[in-house]
């Protein structure tokens, strides 16, 4: 049987400059051992750090999720 466990660390944060200015930034979250993202923001964002912010506040819903189903 194949059991796998729930390990926080798997997941991250990644942004990318993928638009054009003004609004270019997107972030993506992945997990180890998957070559796509799990997740990606719908909107692009003007800086990088407003990007990041909300991608750590998308994973951190998304890791609320995933150990519910765990």
């Amino acid at each position: 049987m194949y059991y796998e466990e729930f390990d926080r660390t798997d997941y991250s944060v990644v942004v990318k400059l993928r638009g054009n200015p003004p609004r270019a930034w997107k972030w993506e979250i992945y997990r180890a051992c998957r070559c796509g993202p799990l997740e990606s923001s719908p909107v692009f964002f003007e800086s990088m750090s407003m990007a990041a912010k909300e991608g750590k506040k998308a994973l951190t819903r998304l890791l609320a999720r995933v150990k519910r189903a765990a």
